[in-house]
């Protein structure tokens, strides 16, 4: 076996002779030490020990690969970017120790940039961020980093590129900039977005950042400085990944692009991966394959990546606070909005089956029945045809769905009314009750059902059924309430039940208009006036739900403090407060000896003193034993 040989930095004698040398005692290796000279022609297979910084490095390593020797690698404190290339340990014992000197010696593959020697990655154009958090570096080290990015933020702007593979496929697209690595499991970075592997494959792995407005490059720095990003099969679709053999980048004019933190600059990057160029004694890159190098297949995982006329508007103009959505995702959604906002045969039927079941499970107090309606419901197709007509100032839409918005209502009061008069009931139960006080609360579940169905419509992989549960919940029910009020000619019931209905109607518009928008599906200087319009509906429409929230408030307060409470030997239970001309209390007394008039006296006045104003006691006595 040819002899070892320790290639060391003159500087570092005394730690070679005193830490290095005893512990390569058995290998007995010789030493030279390194000089600026051409090393010597020692034969092909030498084995070689360096303990060299990296400067010194990029100036052997060359030399090792045309000689074809064999290499270890010892951690020296300027030996930074080979060090994590080719994951040596930062502790010489364990970096010894995992040395194999008798095992057969590892061919791993090497990463040229422009023919300029790789040992970790290569950032071009802007990195921003693209160095992931490691799990060393503290706290106020990220926070520290992530001020200064978000600082760049507003000179972020993508530029435009042209990447070639080997096997001649072409990517035209827009970015901020890339990172490319040999190892992906070497890289902080590379490790959470590209497939772990055990050794070198053959090829090299290019990430492509690319975020399409501030919203998603400010969400890619969260995630890159204090999370570490989602992992190989959660790729974020600001992000892309090619994996082959050599990658050609055209940017049109010099760019920066930095190699193991050397700057340079060029307009086009050659990227190469040389398999098996180098020779290493085995250890943490452990075994490969190399009978599988000619069936290697390159992967492209680029379908978030702007392409297209996408690829023009990023170019073009600076990014904006949120993504606008492409041409060809616009005209999709558009064309289902267009075709929702029509009355069809289906439509008008659906509606009146909604209308009759919810009727029906009013009057018969079933949640359930009530819930069947709020699926079947088809509303919730003209009111986001609506939201984006408004978004848009796209008259067509807005009359088309406001058509059948209108006929949809009309039908489902001409049916409830009509349902009425056939019932033979005339009693508020539970059910038709809720649907009578709305308050601020029903706003927010509109304005909820809103952010769904628009978010439902504009993402195809989301069931649509799930927007209809969302937006039915919200409309059906207080339709039909609305038309027991007119069939009973009961104005106070029709009244609570159409404002709900309102309410509902004007929060769901706002809330998918605005949800549209931030989606990128129109720009602010056209959503602006429908906007402002749809915000002025639901304002006047919060006056008098604010009214009813406050009171809302006020009886859950009286509730609060007189339930449990005990008056003149008796505990209150079941409290329920009706404001009035005088305020209504009602309760269960609970008490061991039955109580008369003089006592029921003592605890309503001692409820008015608690509550300091006048009440009408209404009490249910409970004989306990």
């Amino acid at each position: 076996m040819p002899q070892l040989i320790l290639l060391y930095d003159s500087a570092s004698e005394v730690k070679v002779q005193e830490k290095i040398l005893p512990a390569l005692a058995k290998q007995q290796p010789s030493l030279h030490p390194w000089s600026a000279d051409e090393l010597p022609s020692w034969p092909e297979g030498t084995r070689l020990v360096t303990y060299l910084p990296d400067a010194v490095l990029y100036q052997v390593i060359p030399q090792i690969i045309a000689k074809k020797w064999v290499l270890g690698l010892l951690p020296h404190p300027e030996m930074i970017e080979l060090a994590k290339g080719f994951k040596v340990r930062a502790s010489l014992e364990k970096a010894l120790a995992e040395l194999n000197f008798t095992a057969e010696p590892l061919a791993v593959d090497q990463l040229y940039c422009n023919d300029k020697l790789v040992f970790n990655a290569v950032s071009i154009g802007d990195p921003f961020g693209l160095r992931a958090s490691s799990k060393t570096e503290s706290l106020a080290s990220r926070w520290r980093r992530f001020k200064l990015l978000v600082g760049s933020l507003n000179k972020v702007r993508l530029r435009s590129f042209t990447l070639t593979t080997e096997k001649e496929k072409t990517l035209e697209t827009a970015a901020l900039g890339m990172v490319a690595v040999d190892r992906g499991d070497a890289s902080a970075f590379a490790r959470r977005v590209v497939d772990e592997v055990q050794a070198d494959d053959c090829q090299l792995n290019l990430l492509i950042l690319s975020p399409r407005s501030l919203m998603q490059a400010f969400s890619f720095l969260i995630a890159s400085v204090f999370f570490g990003f989602l992992g190989v099969n959660r790729l974020p679709k600001y992000l892309g990944v090619i994996k082959s053999s050599a990658v050609k980048i055209e940017a049109g004019q010099p760019v920066t692009y930095i190699v193991d933190g050397q700057k340079y600059k060029s307009d086009t990057i050659q990227l190469r991966v040389e398999p098996g160029a180098l020779t290493l004694f085995s250890h943490l890159l452990g075994k490969k394959d190399l009978t599988q190098q000619n069936n290697r297949k390159e992967s492209f995982r680029v379908k978030g990546l702007p392409i297209g006329e996408a690829r023009k508007e990023l170019v073009a103009y600076p990014l904006p606070w949120i993504h606008h959505a492409g041409t060809d995702e616009f005209k999709d959604l558009f064309l289902v909005l267009k075709e929702n906002a029509k009355t069809s045969e289906v439509y008008l039927t659906l509606m009146v089956l909604a209308t009759l079941l919810a009727l029906i499970g009013l009057f018969a107090n079933s949640a359930p029945v009530i819930i069947g309606a709020m699926i079947l419901a088809p509303l919730m197709s003209p009111i986001i045809s609506f939201s984006m007509g408004a978004l848009r100032q796209d008259e067509q839409l807005i009359i088309e769905s406001g058509r059948s918005l209108v006929l949809g209502v009309g039908l489902a009061l001409f049916c409830a009314t009509l349902m009425t008069w056939l019932i033979p009931l005339w009693s508020i139960n539970e059910q038709i009750a809720a649907r009578l006080s709305p308050t601020l609360l029903d706003l927010g579940v509109a304005i909820i059902s809103g952010i769904a169905g628009a978010y439902a419509h504009s993402r195809a992989e989301v069931a649509k059924s799930l927007a209809g549960v969302a937006i039915a919940v919200a409309l059906v029910p207080p339709l039909a309430v609305a038309g027991i009020g007119i069939g009973w000619f009961d104005w106070a019931v029709f009244w609570g039940a159409f404002l709900l209905f309102l309410t509902n109607l004007a929060g769901i518009v706002l809330a998918a208009a605005l949800t549209f928008m931030v989606l990128g599906f129109s720009p602010f200087k056209l959503a602006r006036r429908g906007l402002i319009i749809s915000l002025l509906v639901v304002v006047l429409v919060s006056i008098p739900l604010a009214s009813s929230f406050i009171r809302m408030v006020n009886e859950h307060g009286i509730t609060s403090r007189l339930e449990g409470q005990v008056f003149a030997n008796a505990e209150l239970q079941d409290v329920r407060v009706k404001p009035g001309e005088t305020l209504l209390v009602s309760a269960r007394l609970l008490t061991a000896d039955p109580l008369n008039l003089v006592e029921l006296d003592l605890i309503k006045q001692a409820i008015e003193l608690e509550l300091e104003q006048t009440i009408r006691l209404e009490a249910t006595l409970v004989l306990v034993r």
